[in-house]
Formats: C-alpha cells, sequence, structure tokens
C-alpha cells in the first residue's frame, strides 16, 4: 500500500514538473500589430484613464454633498451619481480598448494620489456646482481632441485609435455639454422667478 502511494506521489510530481516546464517553454504572442499600433498614441489613451477616474471622483464628491441632510436635493445628488458611474465605466472602456490594442502597461495610477479633478469637495451653490461639471467635461472634451490629433498626426497615424475617439467620445462630450448648459440654464431662470425657493422648485424637475 505505502509502494503504491508512493508511486501515485511521484506519479503527481513529475507531472507538476512537466507542466512547469511547459508553461515556462510558451512564447506569448501579442496583439499588437506594428504598421498600425502607434506608442505615441497608445500613450496618451493611457493617460487618459486617470482621467476620467478622476471626473468621476469629483462627480461622488458633488452627489455626496447634495445628498446632505442639509440641503438635499435629491434630483440633482441622482444626475451627479449617475454622472460618477459614467466616466468610472468611460475609465474602465479605455482600459479595454488599449488591451484590445495589445497595450501590457499597467501604471495609468503611478503619477501620483489620485484626487478630485477640481480637488474641489464643497459647494456654494447647485449653480456652482453645475457650473464646474461643465467645465469638467470641457476639459475632457479638450483631451479627447488632443488624443484625436496625437492619434491622426502624418506618419504617426494610428487610424483605428482616431477613429475610436471621434466615432464613440467626441459625440458624447459634446452631447453632455449641452445637456449641462440646458440644466444651468433653466436653473437661473428658476431662481430668478422663484427666488430662494428656485433650487428646489428646478429638483423636482430633474
Amino acid at each position: 500500500m505505502n509502494k503504491l502511494l508512493n508511486i501515485i506521489v511521484m506519479a503527481g510530481m513529475v507531472g507538476l514538473a512537466r507542466a512547469a516546464c511547459d508553461v515556462e517553454a510558451i512564447n506569448p504572442v501579442s496583439a499588437r500589430e506594428a504598421t498600425n499600433y502607434r506608442d505615441n498614441c497608445i500613450d496618451v489613451l493611457s493617460k487618459q484613464v486617470r482621467m476620467e477616474f478622476e471626473a468621476s471622483l469629483q462627480y461622488l464628491l458633488m452627489a455626496a454633498q447634495f445628498s446632505q441632510d442639509t440641503y438635499h436635493l435629491p434630483g440633482l445628488a441622482g444626475q451627479f451619481w449617475k454622472s460618477a458611474d459614467e466616466e468610472r465605466d468611460h475609465g474602465k472602456q479605455f482600459i479595454e480598448y488599449l488591451r484590445m490594442r495589445g497595450y501590457q502597461g499597467n501604471s495609468f495610477f503611478e503619477d501620483g494620489t489620485i484626487k478630485p479633478i477640481l480637488n474641489k469637495n464643497s459647494w456654494e451653490s447647485a449653480s456652482e456646482a453645475l457650473r464646474d461639471a461643465l467645465e469638467m467635461e470641457k476639459a475632457v472634451t479638450a483631451s479627447m481632441k488632443n488624443m484625436i490629433d496625437v492619434c491622426s498626426k502624418d506618419g504617426e497615424d494610428d487610424p483605428h485609435a482616431a477613429d475610436w475617439l471621434t466615432a464613440t467620445w467626441l459625440e458624447e462630450q459634446l452631447n453632455g455639454q449641452r445637456h449641462l448648459a440646458g440644466l444651468i440654464n433653466s436653473l437661473e431662470r428658476f431662481n430668478r422667478d422663484h427666488k430662494e425657493l428656485g433650487e428646489w422648485l428646478f429638483d423636482k424637475e430633474l
């Protein structure tokens, strides 16, 4: 019985050793294709991941303030919670795209501590917060435009990345800016016509 057990153990050890050797013998291949992969383009895409997550953190703080029982604008808070989720999802989508292209880096957050993009945690009014949100979105749009320019540079162009940025992200950013501008103008009209009740009435419409 002991002899049989020893044989089984030895066989298992041989199998493990063989498996280890097989792994070491693998020569991994990459999805990266040299004629279409441009380091300068992929690098700016990788930096965008951090920007998206920092925008998400900023929206989280906005949502948190307007969820306080002393302020309590649930409609506006809901807008900011939604935006926080969207920005985080954008960051994930950029990572997924980079992996699809064969990018192997993983240092998305190594350039210092991740902080809210505006480095703010309080707002005097709903109008101030919405105006900050609009400026954030404009900054992200400018970053998108810069990435498209880098990925379209003559002789160093990455047509797939440039098309992905233009078709997927630029229109979404512009629509987001239009939405926020509309909210700000609506709020200002409520404030003009209803004074102290303006924010409360505006929130009811969200």
